[in-house]
């Protein structure tokens, strides 16, 4: 039994293999740079939920009264955290910078091996077509050959 693209043969399918692995790569590339700003966005948001409670907390210490080492040892908190929280912040902008590049990059991967993928499939399809014209033939060369080798046209059973 004969397959559909029984001996076809796509002359750049190496490189289209190399451009299916590139593309697996950038898309696994993508990935790990949206983990990373996933992580990065988490800790983000951490600090300004540690920011906040230090503000509860100086608050609620100025509202009772306190020590000024106290006060002192908030605000030096908050300080930090504050640091922390701009650190952070410029983190997030690079990570998501680094995310759109590597979208771009993958999406460029992905293009060019579809370009590929496409003529392939135009190719297979010609190829096809071509195959099915040949047993066409095939079929009506045999037919006619019947019909020669006997006069009266009626085929023998």
């Amino acid at each position: 039994m004969r397959t559909e693209n029984m001996g076809f043969e796509f002359s750049l399918q190496g490189l289209l293999r190399v451009r299916e692995s590139f593309e697996k790569k950038e898309e696994q590339k993508l990935t790990l740079a949206i983990a990373e700003l996933k992580r990065l966005h988490a800790i983000l948001e951490e600090v300004r939920k540690q920011l906040t409670s230090t503000a509860v907390r100086l608050y609620q210490l100025l509202v009772r009264g306190t020590t000024g080492a106290d006060l002192h040892l908030l605000c030096l908190e908050r300080i930090l955290l504050e640091r922390g929280e701009e650190t952070l912040a410029e983190s997030v902008r690079t990570a998501l910078k680094e995310v759109q590049a590597q979208l771009a990059r993958y999406q460029a991967a992905k293009q060019k091996r579809k370009i590929l993928d496409d003529l392939r499939e135009q190719q297979l399809a010609l190829f096809l077509l071509a195959e099915r014209r040949k047993d066409q033939q095939k079929l009506d060369d045999a037919y006619l050959v019947g019909r020669t080798s006997h006069p009266t046209g009626k085929s023998v059973a």
